[in-house]
């Protein structure tokens, strides 16, 4: 499948708010940034070490990698920025990263917290990862364990990694469900997911292209300590149609 020209995909990612002014609101993204400064278990994704750094600190990163700013006395409410070039230089990245993998015929990792925005876009990318070399596992597929008070299960939908329970998908940011597959796992080259699926690997020393949105800074930073290698930052809850386009670009030089 030939590349989107880049003008072309930098307009969806605006038209769609996938970047440009995205629905995160300043109020949230300003509380996570706290959360992970405090090494909050539930917004770290796993990542150990995130306390060593301060409020401050993590929007510093926000800044670099998302291209948005805190403005002293901006609306709590109002919404925050994606600045969608940096997102198409990492999905340039992430692309690079993934031609790699099916080139060496790597074996990868697809898994999700967040099953109502992007399950789609790496169900896409494990077909075409599949059909070009990698080899795909699943590992803990069906396992059971008890979080938070209840029974959940790993299940794989076409080949990425969900937390179920026997009728229903749940969004989490909790990293246990992923640290349970990985403890299964025999060989793993590369990662690709976002949350605690993302968050677990990356504090294992694994190779991870990872999904983040603005207010979930803690893999921003995994990245920044060299921790995590690609993470495109973009919302992570829009209609799963819209990241349609962004698989077929990640796709594009395999």
């Amino acid at each position: 499948m030939p590349a989107i020209a880049r003008e072309h995909l930098r307009e969806h990612l605006v038209a769609t708010r996938l970047a440009g002014s995205v629905r995160t609101p300043v109020w949230d993204v300003l509380r996570k940034a706290e959360l992970v400064a405090a090494g909050d278990p539930e917004h770290c994704f796993g990542l150990s070490g995130m306390s060593r750094y301060s409020r401050d600190d993590v929007l510093a990163e926000v800044t670099r990698q998302f291209g948005w700013t805190h403005t002293p006395g901006e609306p709590s409410g109002g919404p925050t920025f994606i600045e969608p070039d940096l997102v198409l230089d990492e999905l340039d990245r992430a692309g690079e990263r993934l031609a790699k993998a099916a080139r060496d015929g790597e074996h990868v990792v697809l898994a999700t917290g967040h099953p109502t925005g992007p399950l789609g876009m790496y169900q896409q990318l494990a077909a075409g990862l599949r059909d070009h070399g990698a080899k795909l596992s699943r590992p803990g597929d069906g396992i059971a364990f008890v979080l938070g008070g209840r029974r959940h299960l790993i299940r794989y939908i076409l080949n990425v990694a969900t937390l179920s329970s026997t009728s229903k998908l749940y969004h989490t940011h909790d990293a246990h469900p992923m640290e349970l597959v990985l403890d299964q796992a025999g060989e793993i080259d590369l990662v690709i997911g976002d949350h605690g699926f993302a968050g677990a690997p990356a504090e294992r020393g694994i190779d991870v292209v990872a999904v983040a949105d603005i207010n979930d800074p803690a893999l921003p930073m995994a990245k920044a300590e060299g921790r995590a290698g690609v993470v495109i930052g973009m919302d992570d809850n829009v209609l799963p149609a819209h990241y349609e386009p962004l698989a077929d670009q990640l796709l594009a030089g395999l």
